[in-house]
């Protein structure tokens, strides 16, 4: 039997471009856990495609067929603006932008406290 996982497009967009509280707070310790990193959201151009949203960029959506995959490897992204500024190179290579994946599952409720 198949499953279908990932949020729906609706799903997407809300998280992708309306505030959550839950989603600034893990911006936040991100940023504690790297101090001397800039944490930022993915640009869609980075995966050579602007529609590409900032958080989802290669998130498996409903109705998609998941398939295993290396998560942000910058050596396999598309020509695109992010490769003619920084190229393909092996992700945590000194001086270059190290990409990060996280996978979070959001509760209806964030509950800082036990965070």
């Amino acid at each position: 039997q198949q499953h279908n996982c990932g949020l729906t497009s609706d799903a997407t967009n809300d998280i992708c471009y309306h505030r959550h509280e839950a989603l600034d707070e893990l911006e936040v310790v991100f940023s504690s856990l790297f101090p001397a990193a800039l944490v930022s959201r993915l640009d869609g151009s980075s995966m050579g495609d602007a529609s590409v949203t900032p958080l989802t960029a290669n998130a498996p959506v409903y109705g998609d067929t998941y398939q295993p995959h290396v998560d942000a490897d910058p050596t396999n992204l598309p020509p695109s603006p992010w490769t003619d500024i920084y190229g393909r190179y092996p992700n945590r290579a000194k001086g270059k932008p190290r990409l990060m994946t996280a996978l979070i599952y959001l509760n209806q409720q964030w509950n800082t406290k036990n965070w």
